[in-house]
């Protein structure tokens, strides 16, 4: 038992394994009930190679046998169902059980595990609460030193990871070397997922040879550590492919990544077969992406996942008889300005209109990524800096050529009861004055009947609306940039 803990610590998943085994069959050598903390071990091997469901089912044996022994629960089992539960997108599921394990912990009269708060806010990260997560990680990180243990490196590259999707690409970069070095400093392998995380993050700087590097980087290690390269490297390189213009090559390591995905026992991938559309479509093979995009909507009705909007209103733009006139008929949605301000006096090319909670993350990673395109943006967090705030909205919204309106849930319902509400505000000067809407529809907003909406701001819902996208975020912002006339 010892040494298939010392094996997997040390990432010898084979030989964890094989200790596993052989701790099982001296137990029924000799009439023992078995010890739960071997199967604790391979609950988490298991979870390591992504056989989920096998790692749930020895989790529960071990709570059957903790309980027929009359022996305490381990906080461990708990750990492992939680992140078994976080990588099969039950995060609910998933925090319940770190806060079990956390419990166990404290009935025991342990300390809580700085690893279960990590992995709380690695939930968090995937539920798009990065600030949250950030906190978790901060939180961990302060627990490993008050209970003077050495900082697991992976804190940094969760850290990088949450960074990542608030659009603070520089600080993401700074997390993933610190977590490499964290790794060797105390004598552990660096884990390979790392440099594939640090080439994701290149490839959305635009850094396409450096990220290609990161990922040949990811997958030499997983080889020489004697673990099944992750997939997701493969269609992250088809990606890049595909934005070089290499496009032999992007269908190549997009087959590889599917032939991967069926060899590793994972569900197919309806986003891999999406990406690979969008790819087949910049390659000018237009009648192959939409028979590709049909596949993946497919996939997501086998599977039981609703389909994503960006990706019905995507195959809806590629089979318009004219895409050029999209971009007409947006323009065309606008109300007639009553006081419009000409384009030769514009200061900013993009105005963000959004509500903090929750919408404060995604305003920061879409100015991160407009900034990347080299546009000029106004946030108010970041552009107003002294003199009256709605002054200072006024001016921004009337001297901006494109105002990008993030409408998450409820979005409208506060400027239907409250008249001085900041965004009714920001919005009614848009329309008052011309500046370009462009409305993105986040996930669980629902446009409201026109008359439920106050006059000043009821035109809204007559603009042309586009969804956002998470998963294929580059093809969004192509998209959010053609509307704007890129």
């Amino acid at each position: 038992m010892r040494r298939a803990e010392l094996q997997k610590l040390t990432y010898n998943l084979d030989l964890a394994h094989q200790a596993c085994e052989e701790g099982e069959a001296l137990a029924r050598e000799r009439g023992l009930s078995g010890n739960p903390r071997l199967l604790a071990t391979r609950a988490d091997i298991h979870k390591t190679y992504n056989r989920f469901d096998d790692a749930l089912e020895c989790c529960d044996r071990a709570d059957a046998l903790c309980r027929e022994q009359g022996s305490a629960l381990l906080p461990g089992i708990a750990n492992t169902r939680g992140n078994c539960f976080q990588n099969l997108g039950r995060y609910a599921d998933a925090l319940a059980s770190f806060g079990e394990a956390q419990q166990r912990l404290a009935s025991q009269g342990l300390p809580a595990s700085p690893v279960i708060t990590c992995n709380m806010g690695v939930v968090h990260h995937h539920s798009g609460r990065n600030e949250e997560a950030l906190s978790s990680f901060a939180e961990a990180e302060r627990m490993y030193m008050e209970q003077g243990l050495p900082v697991f490196p992976g804190i940094y590259l969760n850290r990088g990871n949450a960074q990542d999707l608030i659009g603070r690409h520089d600080e993401a970069l700074e997390s993933y070397a610190r977590c490499e070095r964290m790794f060797r400093e105390q004598g552990l392998p660096v884990f390979p997922g790392i440099a594939n995380c640090r080439g994701e993050t290149l490839s959305l700087l635009g850094r396409y040879e450096e990220a290609l590097a990161a990922f040949d980087e990811s997958e030499q290690l997983y080889r020489e550590q004697g673990l099944p390269a992750y997939p997701g490297i493969q269609s992250s390189r088809a990606a890049v492919y595909g934005k070089l213009g290499r496009y032999e090559d992007a269908l190549d390591a997009y087959a590889l990544a599917e032939e991967q995905f069926s060899e590793q026992g994972m569900a197919e991938q309806w986003n891999l077969y999406f990406q690979r559309a969008i790819t087949m479509y910049e390659a000018g093979h237009r009648e192959e992406a939409i028979d590709e995009a049909y596949r993946s909507i497919m996939i997501c009705g086998k599977l039981g996942i609703v389909q994503p909007a960006f990706v019905k209103e995507t195959l809806k733009d590629w089979m318009s008889p004219k895409p050029e006139k999209l971009l007409e008929e947006q323009i065309a949605s606008q109300p007639l300005a009553v006081q419009p301000v000409p384009d030769n006096e514009k200061k900013h090319d993009v105005f963000i209109c959004y509500r903090r909670d929750p919408g404060q993350t995604h305003s920061m990673l879409l100015q991160a990524h407009m900034e990347l395109r080299r546009k000029q943006v106004f946030r108010d967090q970041d552009g107003l800096s002294s003199g009256r705030f709605e002054d200072g909205l006024r001016e921004a919204i009337r001297y901006s050529r494109h105002m990008v309106i993030l409408m998450t849930p409820e979005f409208l319902s506060r400027c239907c009861s409250d008249e001085d509400d900041v965004v009714r505000k920001e919005i009614a000067t848009a329309l008052h004055c011309g500046t370009h809407i462009i409305p993105v529809m986040m996930e669980g907003f629902a446009w409201p009947k026109p008359e439920e909406l106050p006059e000043d701001i009821r035109a809204i819902t007559g603009i042309n609306a586009m969804s956002h996208s998470a998963e294929f975020y580059t093809a969004f912002i192509d998209k959010l940039l053609s509307w704007m006339g890129e």
